[in-house]
This record gives structure tokens, C-alpha cells and sequence, in this order.
């Protein structure tokens, strides 16, 4: 069915969008481990494969700073049935470099193992998925594991000592001032790293690496979903917790805050100066039609903002070079409105002010129903590219989407309904529901400042008085509206004299 042929749905905005996700086989164990399995032919002769725990550095004790980290690098090292890194050499034996093929990434909120194997001989997938269950329950954590990995994690602690990681460091702990998520970056400190035991370490492994928080995922190349779950169920099945029962994940409340925070940052390795604007406010869920619907209507709010800041970029003598927003899932109790823009070596105190009075001017104003009708037919284009190329989803791209599932409990409602949704509810999303999301923006709404320069330019109080300048302006209403480009009927106002 093409997607002009798409019918559309008979929904009611309270209507409960499915709780399980589609067109994956879905489930759990009885140990309570949850599997994600789904047969998908791009690339070719490739799986997918991800491990996925519910758990991060935040739950880390003082005296565990960085321990999540170093349980992720201790599995890689030696488990019961691997040791000396085998698992790496057993996984680049296959085909599976280390980096591109199997990687792992610890945040706050949780601890990810991704493969990416080939399934082209008999038993590759078996091993490949029997080395995720060794990292679910087996790691094996002696004092002699721990010392021969100190160095590798020491190394890369240090690594991220240079001026970026620094900045970035200190741009996150301002940005949740007041929570535990300031306190536990997951690379942790350089103490910790040097002096904690293998018993604090492998206390922490056993108490948080319980299958009741964690799921695996399998989407690949292979013909038989049925015969990959029960690898799993081989594989994972006799697994047993040693915590029970399992731990409660606590929640870390991020506080809000009226006062805008600021920081400058001098960065003589910076390609240029640069401008980010940070908004925080609760995650929020989507359970319902009604919820979609409000993300639909937040997308387009965000499409039609970056439809102005890069006509604006356009012009002569622009604030900026370049300039954009986006909502980003920062952390699970906390998402972000976050607008960057780079700018020249001395422009960050314009550039600033000119992201700031669109933002204003939006909140004043809202977009014209033009603006949000070329956004409706951007984002109808979108999600018609996506139904049609369908068959073209990777492999990774879909465990992405089921990984957000289990650790977001975002709706997996499967590419044809959701073709069908928004084709229903995006032609009714209007000019006066979208303008609400700028009230987000609002340099009163948990806001954080960050500028950063190659040579310092910009202080504290310049970014202060913009932040004033713009307030008073927005409060007087002496923002003018936005000024729609005049696209002319036709392009040639005069017709020629007919050729003979």
C-alpha cells in the first residue's frame, strides 16, 4: 500500500497507545530478564546485538565514583568462561572489531553492550548471544581482573582531562546543580579509580546487575525469531540473581530553578565561539494519543523555530553562522530544550541576544499558519520517506528503537500505525498549540547559559544584561513581528515579446 492509500485512524485522544512494543517477538523470563528479538534482513548476514542495564553511575556511593565504568571494562576482561580478553578475541575472530563492532557505554542511567555480529556460519549468533548472558551475571571481578584494568580506565580518565572534557564536565555539573546527577559524571574520580577494592566493586555488580533490570536485544539477518529466543532462553535462562529481590532503582529528583545559571568558557583549541541555551523541565510520558499528539505538535514548534534561525543566518552581517533547537532526553526524570549557535570569535554577546529575541518573539507572536503548514508538509514528507523505505530499516536503527522501549518506555507502535497517525493528526496540529512550547524556552524555566570562546571576550555580566535586555524588551512588547519573506506570484513580473 503506498502511503497516499493510507487510511486514516479512528482514535480518540484518551485512547492508550500499546504498552507492549510491535512487530517484535516480546518478553520475559522467569528470572525476570526482558528479550527483544526481531528478524530484519539489513545488513546483510548481520545481528544486532545489545545488553542493556537499567544502571549507572548516579546510584554510585562516594566510594563508588566510577565503579559502573569499571564493571562495563572488567566484562570485556575476564568472565567465568572468558579470560585475558577473550571475549574480544573470540568477537574479532568473527569479524567483530573492537570500536566498530562491539562497544559499551556507561551514563547515568545505564550501562549498554552492543555487538554487531555476523550470522553467515552456524553458532555465531549462539556464542555472540552467550557472551551477552557471561556480562549479565558472570563477570568475574578478582583483585588481579581489577589491577590489570586500573590503567586502561586511569588512561582513559586522563584522556578526558583535555580542555573539552573539561568544559564538559563542569557545563553538566551546572547544568543539575543541586542533584545527585552533578556529583556522578561516570568516568568518576581519579581516587576511586586508583584505590577501590575488588570487593566494593564486585558488591556493586552483584547488587545492580539483577536480569530484573535488564533486557536483551537481537535484531538481525536470521530467518527464525522463534529460534533466536530460545537461544536466549538457553543461554540466560539458568541465570540466577544474586541480589534478591532485586534492588529498587531510586529516583534522583533534578530541582528547578528561576534564576538562570551562566558559565564562559575560554577554549584556545575551539574552532570557533559558540552559544547553548539549556531549558530543563520534567521527561514526561507518552502513554496516549493525546501525549503523541503533543510531541508531534512540539516537533513542529522546533522545526518552525530553526526555519527562522536559519533564514536568519542567511542574511548579511547574520548574529550567527549557524543556529538550531532540539528537546533532548538529558536524563530519565529530565529532558532539555537545548539551541546552539557558533558564531565569530567575538560575536557570542550578539549571538546570545538574537536567540533570545526569537525566542521572545515566538512566545509574543507565534508562527503564521504559512510556517506551520510548510512544517506539517516537511515532516508528512518524513514520515512518507519512512513508511516507503520500510524495508530499508538497519538493524542497529531498530534495537535503538527498542532500547529506548525498555529504558524510556517510549511507544514502539510500529512504522504503518504510526504512518497512519501522524497522517491524521498532523493537518489539525495549529498555529496556537504549537506556540505554547515556547513558554518552555524561557530564560526563567531552569535555564543554563553556556558561551564558549577561543580568547575571552564575554563575561558574566554581558550574558546577565543580554538576558535583562531581552526580558524588558519581551515585557514592553517592543519585539517587532516576525517579517514573512515576500515569495512573489510569479517570476517574471513582465512577459516577454513571442519569439517568431
Amino acid at each position: 500500500v503506498g502511503f497516499r492509500s493510507l487510511k486514516l485512524v479512528n482514535v480518540s485522544m484518551e485512547e492508550a497507545l500499546p504498552a507492549e512494543p510491535v512487530g517484535v517477538a516480546y518478553g520475559r523470563l522467569a528470572n525476570g530478564l526482558t528479550y527483544y528479538v526481531r528478524s530484519n534482513p539489513k545488513p546483510r548476514m548481520r545481528a544486532a546485538l545489545s545488553l542493556a542495564v537499567k544502571v549507572g553511575s548516579v546510584v554510585e556511593e562516594e566510594d563508588e565514583r566510577g565503579v559502573a565504568h569499571i564493571v562495563e571494562h572488567l566484562a570485556f576482561s575476564a568472565t567465568s568462561r572468558y579470560t585475558n580478553h577473550d571475549i574480544v578475541r573470540f568477537l574479532e575472530s568473527i569479524g567483530a572489531e573492537f570500536g566498530a563492532c562491539q562497544n559499551a557505554l556507561t551514563s547515568s542511567d545505564e550501562t549498554i553492550y552492543e555487538l554487531l555480529v555476523p550470522v553467515d556460519k552456524p553458532g555465531l549468533l549462539s556464542q555472540a548471544i552467550s557472551v551477552l548472558a557471561e556480562f549479565s551475571s558472570e563477570v568475574r571481578v578478582s583483585a588481579e581482573d581489577l589491577e590489570k584494568e586500573r590503567g586502561a580506565v586511569l588512561e582513559e580518565y586522563r584522556g578526558g582531562r583535555n580542555a573539552t572534557g573539561r568544559m564538559q564536565d563542569s557545563h553538566w555539573t551546572l547544568l543539575f546543580e543541586g542533584s545527585k546527577y552533578a556529583e556522578r559524571l561516570p568516568i568518576g574520580t581519579e581516587k576511586v579509580i586508583r584505590t577501590v577494592t575488588h570487593e566494593t566493586v564486585r558488591n556493586f555488580y552483584h547488587k545492580w546487575y539483577n536480569l530484573s533490570n535488564m533486557a536483551v536485544f537481537a535484531v538481525g539477518d536470521f530467518p527464525d525469531t522463534q529460534a533466536v529466543v530460545e537461544l536466549i532462553k538457553e543461554h540466560f535462562g539458568q541465570k540466577a540473581s544474586i541480589s534478591c529481590p532485586p534492588p529498587v532503582i531510586p529516583e534522583f529528583p533534578v530541582p528547578s530553578h528561576i534564576e538562570p545559571r551562566f558559565s564562559c568558557f575560554v577554549e584556545s583549541e575551539a574552532a570557533g565561539s559558540a552559544v547553548v541555551i539549556s531549558c530543563k523541565m520534567p521527561a514526561g510520558e507518552i502513554k496516549t494519543v493525546k501525549d503523541y499528539r503533543d510531541s508531534l505538535a512540539e516537533s513542529i514548534f522546533h522545526c518552525a523555530l530553526n526555519q527562522r534561525l536559519f533564514k536568519l543566518s542567511r542574511r548579511r552581517d547574520p548574529p550567527y553562522f549557524s543556529c538550531s533547537s532540539a528537546a533532548d532526553a538529558l536524563v530519565r526524570p529530565v529532558k532539555a530544550y537545548i539551541m546552539t549557535s557558533s558564531c565569530r570569535e567575538k560575536g557570542t554577546v550578539e549571538a546570545l541576544e538574537s536567540m533570545l529575541v526569537e525566542v521572545a518573539r515566538a512566545r509574543l507572536y507565534g508562527f503564521s499558519e504559512r510556517e506551520i503548514s510548510i512544517v506539517r508538509a516537511l515532516m508528512m514528507s518524513e514520515i512518507e520517506s519512512a513508511y516507503l523505505e520500510r524495508d530499508q530499516m538497519q538493524s542497529t536503527s531498530l534495537r535503538d528503537e527498542y532500547l529506548q522501549h525498555f529504558l524510556r518506555e517510549e511507544p514502539v507502535v510500529g512504522i504503518d500505525y504510526e504512518a497512519r497517525l501522524q497522517k491524521t493528526l498532523l493537518p489539525y496540529i495549529s498555529s496556537a498549540e504549537v506556540v505554547k512550547f515556547a513558554e518552555n524556552f524561557s530564560t526563567t524555566s531552569s535555564c543554563v547559559i553556556k558561551i564558549v570562546e577561543p580568547r575571552a571576550h564575554a563575561s558574566l555580566e554581558d550574558l546577565k544584561a543580554v538576558v535583562l535586555k531581552v526580558n524588558t524588551l519581551e515585557e514592553k512588547r517592543s519585539i517587532p513581528p516576525w517579517e514573512e519573506e515576500q515569495i512573489p506570484e510569479e517570476i517574471v513580473s513582465q512577459s516577454p515579446v513571442p519569439g517568431y
